[in-house]
């Protein structure tokens, strides 16, 4: 994930698993800290475990002093300056507390921490974001990671556009043999080849291409 902008608290659904972690003294996950590629980052994460952040987030603040009345808790994303979202994730607790030394650390399954990235709608996990070692998991190796069905992933993301764009019903997405398919009895090709372009993470995500099937 590129040209990082700001840190913004979002309410990412990262589930606290009793039980799991009791005895987590917050020392560095050692495999994840010190992996030099794509591949064995994957690895440590499966077996592994991340520190997701927990902030405070204000819901209402006084009119007159600024000061919180109310707030909720939050675990961090960050957005960069296009737009996209990065879970934040910390390999351990001197991690966190050099990017937030009050946050409250919550471990996590790598596996988990993926899995409330995607159903979030980030596009990525930011991994030790003030150091000592900053590492991206992107998108696909998300999906991967959480064990999603790839393209009914990107599907559904894909629906969801188009319903966005032309409204339910207008347009219906399949995948069929690696590839998705759009199809529409009312819209034009070109209409939809360009809603298309300006979803180049969908594009990213199935390299046998998009088959659309329209009007001309």
């Amino acid at each position: 994930m590129s040209s990082l902008a700001d840190c913004c608290a979002y309410a990412v659904a990262v589930r606290e698993q009793p039980g799991q972690f009791d005895d987590d003294d917050g020392s560095a996950d050692e495999a994840i800290r010190s992996s030099q590629t794509p591949e064995q980052l994957l690895h440590a994460l499966r077996t592994g475990r991340v520190i997701a952040a927990i902030v405070a987030t204000a819901e209402e603040t006084d009119e007159i002093t600024g000061a919180d009345k109310s707030s909720h808790m939050s675990v961090v994303s960050m957005v960069s300056a296009d737009g996209r979202r990065g879970l934040l994730a910390f390999t351990g607790l001197d991690a966190l507390q050099r990017w937030d030394p009050i946050a409250r650390p919550v471990p996590v399954s790598g596996t988990d921490a993926a899995r409330a990235a995607l159903d979030d709608g980030c596009e990525a996990m930011v991994i030790d974001v003030a150091g000592p070692r900053t590492l991206v998991v992107i998108e696909a190796d998300l999906i991967e990671l959480a064990g999603i069905d790839r393209l009914d992933y990107v599907r559904q993301l894909t629906q969801q556009a188009m319903d966005d764009r032309f409204g339910a019903g207008e347009i219906h997405v399949s995948a069929v043999h690696e590839r998705l398919r759009v199809e529409s009895a009312h819209i034009g090709q070109s209409e939809i080849a360009g809603a298309l372009e300006q979803l180049p993470r969908v594009l990213a995500l199935v390299p046998a291409g998009v088959e659309v099937l329209a009007h001309p």
